[in-house]
């Protein structure tokens, strides 16, 4: 559990320090005021990535040299800071030498409308999905990840410095490892999915009748692999760049055995990703025997009263969990806080 945040120079926030006491807490005040700054202060402080900025430094508050994110939990404190020169990153002030042993030790799990794009944004998003959220979980996977993107981009760059006329033996070596480890990613990604899914279609019947079904579409499957890197080089030659591999990868949400994507409407796409996130909360739980942090960003906007209702009674409360709205709510287990527009 998060017992206080303090940030500095995020986004609108030059400095900001809130200290929790309950498991519920709910941020609110009118559109602008910084809300969803908050919560992406932690996300940022858990994964080392923005939710939402393609460019990160668009997080450092203007005409600021840094941000700084600390979060104090139950058990450990964390720090994150992000200059223009990167990200230095501790955990109970010791300096982590590789931002990728700093990840994965604070959980949690985000919402935001941003997320709509799992059902509706290119593959890239979900790929970048299924590779942050199995990270999470699997050291293991992060550094197949890694070695495949250093593999893929080494023989990209050789496709551009070659012809068909030329000596393909490095082509080939590069082939072959990209194979080797291409093939575990698939296997894991296809784990991934199909653990996720179960919890996935539990979660979603707790909203709604409709049948719903996650499905993963690998670009390749070991064989068409094989034969695409030792038998169609010619192709990627006059292309310059690898035309198949698990960086083509993709899923699918199937509603009522239809793609969500022009099936569902908006609000139903919402409820599906709600219950996305909800069932990878379960699934990071049940992988690491540790309690996860769910942050939901603007999560009851398009859902009906009816529907709202449903999701507040049925939202895990054994969880820590930090929401934001522009209306209050009440309750007494939830701490309340304002949040004044500046």
């Amino acid at each position: 559990m998060i017992h206080k945040l303090s940030i500095r120079n995020f986004r609108s926030f030059d400095r900001y320090d809130v200290t929790f006491n309950k498991k519920f807490i709910y941020f609110y005040g009118s559109n602008g005021s910084g809300k969803t700054s908050i919560l992406e202060s932690i996300y940022f402080c858990a994964t080392t990535k923005s939710h939402r900025a393609t460019d990160e430094k668009e997080m450092i508050k203007h005409e600021q040299p840094f941000l700084q994110v600390k979060v104090t939990t139950d058990e450990d404190k964390y720090e994150i800071v992000l200059s223009k020169n990167g990200k230095r990153a501790s955990i109970n002030n010791v300096e982590k030498r590789k931002i990728s042993d700093f990840f994965g030790h604070l959980r949690v799990v985000m919402f935001a409308p941003e997320d709509l794009d799992l059902i509706k944004g290119s593959p890239s998003v979900r790929r970048q999905f299924m590779d942050l959220e199995w990270m999470q979980i699997n050291k293991k996977y992060l550094r197949m990840l890694n070695t495949y993107k250093q593999v893929l981009k080494q023989r990209n760059s050789l496709l551009k410095k070659i012809n068909i006329d030329s000596d393909l033996t490095f082509l080939n070596i590069l082939g072959d490892q990209l194979l080797e480890i291409g093939i575990e990613i698939i296997n894991e990604r296809d784990r991934f999915i199909k653990e996720l899914n179960t919890y996935f279609k539990e979660v979603y019947q707790t909203f709604s009748p409709h049948q719903v079904n996650m499905i993963y579409q690998s670009d390749v499957d070991e064989k068409a692999f094989k034969h695409h890197l030792s038998k169609q080089q010619k192709q990627d030659i006059l292309y310059q760049s690898t035309l198949a591999g698990p960086h083509r990868d993709d899923f699918y949400i199937e509603f009522n055995g239809f793609d969500a994507k022009g099936y569902a409407s908006q609000g139903e796409q919402r409820l599906i990703v709600v219950a996305v996130k909800l069932a990878l909360l379960k699934l990071i739980e049940k992988q690491t025997n540790q309690k996860v942090i769910l942050l939901l960003d603007d999560v009851l906007s398009e859902l009906d009263q009816e529907k709202q209702h449903i999701f507040l009674e049925n939202i895990p409360k054994e969880h820590q969990i930090m929401m934001n709205s522009a209306l209050p709510i009440e309750g007494e287990h939830i701490q309340m806080i304002y949040i004044p527009k500046e």
